[in-house]
């Protein structure tokens, strides 16, 4: 049964037994008002999160299964208030997990709906300051911890900071939500699932496809989408038989090498390029007791050393960059060649470029993820200052292959983030502002030009492993919301 039509049962039920009071009585003249239709207050127990406001059209409660949800609402003259299709002033409502109720204010200029969702009692809990550009989405999967909590939520956000959308992985926690070229799919990877992969979903949770590589376990750190609609991510490829003791390590161990692989919508590798004898082991120097001291458990079984960890790839043309955490390097690879054309950061090399203007200039980079190239060739990255005793950073560049330098352009930080150990990203929107998740710190937001925060959000205890802003011609509320109507019959534990 549809979501709304099995809360209008509940309320035509209700009305019969007495439990909806006062009806509206609304006069033939007030219809013929010619204004637009104003709920004046609207409030809900448990509280409505935000607080009602008549701009804000998407609110969610924290539902307990065993106690209704009341409603109540008043008007404005000239306007007919309606829960669920109702015409009364308050309700008691029983919602389950996901279920919608919609109280609709009709005039005779139109209507105004609000859309109140039941939010599963284990979602992570959030706070929100400001508010963000409006109509803009923001993706994002709270759901890693250093201390020990999870959670298995990937979520979307609008500019109130309301979680209009969202799915639990019943596998595990969730991480690196991208919604796709389109408006119907999102993809997102299991952190705890062995074998790497993505699922693609659509936004009424069916499983649309996986996104598997034919050599081996994705790594599940990055995911593009090439203008060919080819999938574009990474593979962790472990090599056996590695001469170590020049590092201190073991004389013939397993050393975890990375791809980047290209497939195309049929399945099949049309480019791939490894680090493997292109990026040096001791380009991790500043790494070696990281890596030598916490060797990391294998999908086959065994140990590998981690000298790289690759954490993101962007396309433009026929450049790639990639990121490897562990070298505090971002490499431009050159997609017919396979050469590396320049190197930002990290142990210089022949191909590293003059770094100009960076107050960091000597080591601009420490652990960094989620490197972009803009339109117009100039780049991002999210430094995380990881292991350097600095805050992390937003921080773009020009990059001058000409004269071989990077140019430093500004950066963004938060003084309330003072560092950061992983993860992260920051996006550039095209009206200068930015969409910054501070890594392994409990926070995202946007921020103008200046630095100046219009948008924060902070999750109680878990962190996001980036952010994912999406503009508002990519996403409808309507179609986040006829989503979720259509996932409340099909998510385990949720009554039909």
């Amino acid at each position: 049964m549809a979501v709304v039509a099995a809360t209008r049962v509940t309320l035509r039920a209700a009305v019969a037994a007495g439990v909806v009071c006062c009806a509206l009585a609304v006069s033939p003249a007030a219809f013929g008002a010619s204004h637009a239709p104003r709920i004046v207050r609207l409030t809900a127990t448990p509280g409505l999160v935000p607080a009602y406001s008549p701009g804000i059209h998407d609110y969610v409660v924290r539902c307990d299964p065993a106690t209704p949800v009341r409603l109540a609402l008043s008007v404005a003259a000239g306007t007919t208030g309606e829960i669920d299709g109702e015409p009364v002033r308050s309700a008691t409502v029983r919602l389950t997990s996901g279920k919608e109720v919609v109280v609709t204010g009709r005039a005779a200029a139109g209507t105004a709906a609000y859309h109140i969702r039941c939010l599963p009692p284990d979602f992570p809990s959030w706070s929100v300051t400001g508010s963000g550009t409006p109509g803009e989405w923001y993706v994002a999967t709270p759901s890693l911890s250093f201390a020990g909590a999870s959670s298995n939520y990937v979520a979307i956000f609008d500019s109130d900071g309301v979680p209009v959308w969202w799915w639990r992985d019943a596998a595990g926690p969730s991480i690196n939500a991208t919604v796709l070229p389109g408006d119907r799919e999102i993809a997102f990877a299991t952190w705890n699932v062995p074998a790497g992969s993505f699922e693609v979903r659509r936004f009424d949770g069916t499983l649309v496809r996986r996104i598997t590589s034919p050599d081996g376990a994705i790594n599940v750190h990055e995911l593009q989408i090439a203008s060919n609609g080819d999938e574009v991510f990474l593979v962790d490829a472990p090599k056996a038989g590695v001469d170590l003791t020049p590092f201190g390590g073991p004389p013939a161990a397993t050393v975890i090498e990375e791809e980047i692989e290209e497939i195309t919508p049929a399945g099949k590798l049309a480019w791939s390029w490894s680090t493997d004898g292109n990026v040096g082991l001791a380009e991790s120097t500043r790494w070696l007791g990281t890596i030598l001291g916490t060797p990391v458990q294998l999908s086959g079984g065994g140990l590998g050393y981690d000298f790289f960890h690759a954490n993101a790839v962007s396309l433009a043309g026929d450049t790639v960059l990639l990121s490897l955490r562990q070298t505090d390097g971002v490499y431009a690879i050159d997609r017919m060649t396979g050469q590396i054309l320049w190197k930002l950061g990290g142990t210089p090399t022949p191909e590293s470029l003059t770094v100009v203007g960076d107050p960091y200039g000597d080591v601009p980079l420490g652990g960094q993820h989620d490197i972009r190239i803009l339109p117009d060739g100039t780049i991002t990255v999210f430094d995380d200052g990881t292991f350097l005793g600095r805050p992390p950073r937003a921080v773009h560049y020009r990059i001058d292959l000409a004269n071989h330098t990077a140019t430093f352009l500004g950066q963004i930080t938060d003084p309330t983030v003072t560092s950061s150990t992983c993860c992260g990203s920051a996006r550039l929107l095209g009206d200068g502002d930015w969409v910054i998740s501070w890594g392994g710190d409990p926070t995202f937001g946007e921020y103008r030009p200046d630095g100046t925060e219009t948008f924060r959000i902070d999750f109680d205890g878990l962190f996001s492993y980036r952010v994912q802003p999406v503009a508002p011609d990519r996403i409808t509320a309507a179609a986040l919301r006829a989503g979720m109507n259509t996932m409340t019959s099909q998510i385990p534990g949720v009554e039909p």
